[in-house]
């Protein structure tokens, strides 16, 4: 049997079993006989039924942390704090001043 019809026989196969644990029972039976049919497969009723009936595992996830609406800045790239514009700008209006005050 080749890949894909091996894939086709396993959807097949969870097909039924999702049939069995809704209890639809006339659609199980349909993929039944085409399991039987197609690919000579013979589904277990009682083992799909189990199934559904034992409660699924629980895992415990870790919580994330939330999400921040925004992204934090980056880091600087050097230690060494350069003069920014607004402070050559303010300097200049200092020296400005006492020329007018002439």
């Amino acid at each position: 049997m080749n890949a894909i019809d091996e894939r086709y026989k396993h959807a097949l196969i969870e097909e039924h079993e999702s049939y069995v644990r809704a209890r639809r029972t006339k659609d199980a039976e349909q993929v039944a006989a085409v399991l039987r049919e197609q690919y000579g497969h013979e589904v277990g009723e009682g083992k799909a039924e189990t199934k559904a009936k034992e409660p699924a595992p629980q895992t415990t996830a870790e919580p994330r942390p939330p999400e921040a609406a925004v992204a934090p800045k980056p880091e600087p790239a050097s230690a060494e704090v350069k003069p920014t514009a607004t402070k050559k700008t303010a300097a200049k209006r200092a020296q400005a001043k006492p020329a007018e005050d002439k």
